[in-house]
């Protein structure tokens, strides 16, 4: 594997996830778009923004310690 991949996995939590929503209306400026995420493409639709929980950049939820997991067992 690349050094940059290796890279990127190490660091991966809430600042660096596909699911990250910007959010002005919270004190991070981020929430967590993953429920938004996993509806079906052509049916989703946008809750309002205070529905999705506030999150940090440095975060990591259960969703990427699983995936951790998966990647880095041989």
């Amino acid at each position: 594997m690349p050094p940059m991949t290796l890279e990127r996995i190490a660091v991966q939590c809430c600042k660096s996830c596909a699911h990250v929503l910007n959010s002005d209306s919270s004190e991070t400026q981020l929430r967590c778009g993953l429920g938004y995420f996993m509806q079906p493409p052509l049916t989703r639709k946008q809750g309002r923004m205070d529905s999705y929980p506030v999150v940090d950049a440095q975060e990591r939820c259960g969703q990427w310690r699983d995936s951790l997991k998966g990647v880095l067992t041989p």
